[in-house]
């Protein structure tokens, strides 16, 4: 079967190389938190992801490569997340509009203003946690 005759997947393409879905919080009460009605989860996880965004464009001296070698994500990964649940959410949004989202302004316009190419040190400790 040729792309052209399957069916048109419900994700962007942009996801379709995906990294494993980020952890959930449960809805379930622990002994040490309450219960949450899923608009309070929901509504606590976006104020969550709204704070990391500001915070990564705050930390301009941060490049991705490092986020990528300490954290196993960064911005483009973050973004992917939010297209993923935007798209679930049936909001149909393109890859360049969740990185917008994500770093406050068009990806390659932020490349080029501040994210240095990787040393070659940079790419051997990535390539090491891999």
């Amino acid at each position: 079967v040729s792309s052209r005759e399957r069916a048109p997947s419900s994700e962007p393409a942009a996801m379709t190389n995906r990294q494993p879905e980020p952890f959930r919080l449960s809805s379930e009460a622990t002994p040490y938190s309450p219960k949450y009605t899923t608009t309070q989860q929901q509504a606590a996880e976006a104020a969550a992801f709204s704070s990391l965004v500001t915070h990564l464009r705050g930390r301009l001296d941060v490049p991705n490569i490092e986020l990528m070698i300490l954290g196993g994500f960064c911005r483009n990964c973050l973004a992917k997340w939010y297209l993923a649940g935007a798209w679930r959410s049936g909001l149909h949004i393109t890859y360049d509009q969740a990185c917008e989202r994500v770093y406050g302004m068009p990806y390659a316009e932020w490349k080029a203003a501040h994210q240095p190419k990787a040393t070659v040190e940079q790419l051997a400790r990535l390539q090491a946690t891999k």
